[in-house]
């Protein structure tokens, strides 16, 4: 299954600017910092420490590298960015489901938490497009959309 990660944008105009230009392009101008084992296809969600508010989304366009100089330890890109509009509170997220984005610089939201999150958001359609990822467990080769793998099954 796909991963939804939280990263965050802090109220430095610099880092506001790059993830504005970011959403310009369709895809992060420079790498973002994300957790080591984001891989593509995952969802990130973009909060905003400055308004508290969950205000962009996107998909992880290759696994992270780690990085020696600027913020780390491990920065990838992503791309299909875009804005939630409208961008949401955080205090209505934790009230919904109980997810706090504010609390560290990036996580990864548990798989049973991603159907109230993404709901809680205004996005309850991405939820079904989270299970299409589905790796087998065998011979770790992505399985259709049925579930079935196309190696072993």
């Amino acid at each position: 299954m796909s991963k939804v990660h939280i990263l965050q944008v802090d109220q430095r105009q610099e880092n506001i600017d790059e993830l504005e230009a970011g959403i310009a392009v369709g895809r992060t101008v420079e790498d973002w910092q994300m957790p080591k084992d984001s891989k593509p296809s995952d969802l990130v969600v973009w909060y905003a420490a400055g308004q508290q508010k969950y205000i962009a989304l996107g998909w992880v366009d290759a696994i992270p590298l780690e990085v020696t100089e600027g913020p780390g330890p491990y920065r990838g890109t992503v791309a299909r960015m875009t804005w939630i509009e409208p961008s949401v509170d955080r205090k209505k997220v934790i009230a919904d489901c109980g997810i706090d984005g504010g609390v560290q610089s990036y996580q990864t939201i548990d798989d049973q938490s991603v159907p109230g999150f993404l709901e809680s958001l205004g996005l309850p359609h991405l939820t079904a497009s989270m299970r299409l990822q589905q790796l087998c467990p065998r011979c770790h080769q992505l399985k259709s959309l049925t579930g079935v793998c196309g190696n072993c099954d």
